[in-house]
């Protein structure tokens, strides 16, 4: 995706939008998104300039989602721990016993507060070298290697004297630490009003991209960006098909973990690789459930070796009654628009003639591999509460 911006202050006021566009390019970490962001959003909503502590405040709310919903990580991992800061942070902030789940904007802001003395070095570390480099774009004569990066206060100075020829999107007010404020320049803060929808889908595009690298065969990264919206599920036709099954084609089914028989009119469907982690409501990976059993799971795995099996049962049951009732067959074919787009599903699983054995297979062999990916990415696993183990 290429940049395009469109105001009159282009020609007025001499902003080069060419090296704006250039702010993002070859980033070894993510801090330049989220700091670009938190200020992009900042600004709509103050006048003031924004104190470094505000905007790394609002760059962990942006990532919380990701990190802590999602297990997606940020930059890259040494020994098989994260050597980010911005996702340290937040695991800090996560692990705040007075933090409400699911957390609000204002939840994280408040457990910030109380956490800002372990924060502190995560904070301090990404003030080294982000608010600067994210502006080097702007900078011809200096190159990566160049001495000036390592003195705060001699980058401050260059900025404004770059600043007096060719606008730079921001200075920085000489403070000290945290309180170190950015001022955007004005000019580049109503282009910024002018170009919101398209700068912001820019930055959220490359961060993508860069999530997607960090994060090989995570499926739909674009929805981990932001809190799940749960009018985006699509059960209602996979809902059908269940109660259909049980209803003309007089299909028995039971919780797969607790065994009891669910009242097919009050039921939940199961993910039973979390939607978290696949981002879709293939029918394949849906299973029905006891409602409080469903939010007892939660955002965890099953164990396999336990349950597998009976969720394989559970749905090769199902597939049988598809292929044997001519008006569930019909419900089965509502589904195929949001519940069946995996190839594999269409052309192998669910095709008529297949034996217990093959169903099962076919299933197996697809479904592990996202299972394991799902768990080394941090998913943990879920136990049946004593109390409902039958």
């Amino acid at each position: 995706m290429e940049l395009e911006l469109h105001s009159d202050l282009i020609y007025k006021n001499n902003l080069d939008t060419d090296k704006f566009a250039r702010m993002l390019n070859d980033p070894s970490q993510c801090y330049k998104f989220y700091w670009l962001e938190a200020i992009v959003n900042l600004i709509t909503i103050t006048d003031e300039d924004l104190t470094f502590d505000q905007i790394i405040n609002e760059m962990i709310w942006e990532a919380w989602h990701s990190v802590t919903r999602y297990h997606l990580h940020l930059g890259p991992t040494i020994r098989g721990k994260s050597e980010n800061f911005l996702e340290h942070a937040i695991g800090i902030v996560d692990k705040d016993p007075l933090l409400k789940q699911p957390a609000s904007k204002n939840d994280v802001m408040e457990a910030i507060a109380r956490n800002d003395s372990e924060l502190r070095l995560d904070k301090n570390s990404l003030t080294i070298y982000v608010p600067y480099r994210l502006l080097s774009s702007f900078l011809d004569d200096v190159s990566g290697s160049d001495r000036v990066w390592d003195s705060q206060k001699r980058l401050i100075a260059y900025f404004e004297m770059i600043n007096k020829k060719t606008p730079l999107l921001y200075t920085i007010i000489d403070g000290k630490g945290l309180q170190k404020k950015v001022h955007v320049n004005e000019y580049w803060k109503q282009l910024i009003y002018d170009n919101y929808p398209v700068i912001t889908s820019w930055i959220q595009l490359k961060k993508i991209r860069f999530l997607q690298d960090r994060n090989p065969g995570v499926p739909g990264i674009i929805y981990k960006l932001s809190p799940e919206n749960e009018t985006t599920r699509k059960l209602s036709n996979a809902r059908d098909l269940w109660k259909s099954a049980v209803n003309i084609g007089h299909l028995s089914v039971h919780d797969i973990y607790s065994g009891r028989e669910l009242d097919i009119q009050h039921f939940d469907l199961d993910h039973f690789v979390p939607w978290s982690y696949v981002a879709n409501d293939e029918l394949w990976n849906l299973i029905p459930m006891e409602k409080r059993l469903n939010s007892s799971k939660n955002n965890k795995l099953p164990d396999w070796d336990e349950y597998f099996r009976r969720m394989a049962e559970c749905q090769y049951r199902l597939y049988e009654v598809i292929f044997s009732h001519g008006e569930v067959r019909t419900r089965f074919e509502k589904c195929r628009r949001d519940n069946l787009n995996a190839i594999w599903a269409t052309e192998r699983l669910y095709i008529e003639g297949n034996s217990r054995e093959q169903f099962t297979n076919i299933l197996e062999h697809n479904m592990k591999p996202l299972y394991d990916s799902a768990y080394l990415q941090g998913y943990g696993l879920w136990k049946l509460p004593e109390q409902l183990v039958l």
